[in-house]
């Protein structure tokens, strides 16, 4: 029993010392930071102009957005496995240069918590949906990548109105959250690493 308490302590001891002592009022360093919000794009307050009420860029949602201290390829292997942990239905994936592209099959319930109705609120009775989502990477200054997740919605069923024009599927909004959902999946990632 001795010769084990006595590499327990030669352990412990060699923790102690390579462990730097802090003075007392000293202040520890910050933690390192590994993600934050994105920085404002940058434009020029001369250029900015406001969207038009009718036009398709007022409806569109600014993308869910991310500072990461990850290398793209890390932050693509991390949502690829996160969708395959998930369980999600997804497919027709298409990786590129700078992100990774694919569609999330939806069932009715997911459908309605990630897609706004609009106008079609009680005219369809929706059976299930389809999400088109672009997730993007961009390196940046300091180890950081930017980012961005964004997805277009499309829903499936059938009009309630016989007379209308038979179609089966519409295109509707976004509500951000499932762009939400990756970009604070991908956060609590990296600050669980440190």
């Amino acid at each position: 029993m001795y010769p084990y308490t006595f590499v327990l302590l030669l352990i412990f001891s060699s923790l102690n010392i390579a462990a730097p002592s802090q003075e007392p009022g000293e202040k520890s360093s910050p933690a390192a930071v590994v993600s934050h919000p994105c920085s404002a794009p940058q434009t020029s307050p001369a250029h900015k102009e406001k969207p038009k009420a009718n036009s398709r860029e007022a409806k569109q949602i600014v993308p869910a957005c991310l500072e990461a201290k990850a290398s793209p390829l890390d932050i693509q292997e991390f949502f690829q496995n996160y969708l395959r942990v998930q369980g999600w239905r997804f497919g027709e994936e298409k990786i590129v240069a700078d992100g990774w592209v694919f569609v999330r099959y939806l069932d009715k319930d997911e459908l309605l918590q990630f897609a706004k109705e609009g106008i079609f609120a009680g005219r369809v009775k929706w059976t299930e949906g389809r999400a088109l989502v672009q997730a993007t990477t961009r390196e940046i200054d300091g180890g950081f990548t930017r980012v961005e997740v964004s997805a277009r919605m499309q829903g499936i069923g059938q009009s309630v109105d016989r007379f209308a024009p038979p179609k089966d599927t519409w295109d509707l909004d976004s509500t951000g959250a499932l762009e939400k959902n990756l970009i604070d999946a991908l956060d609590a990632h990296l600050k669980s690493l440190h």
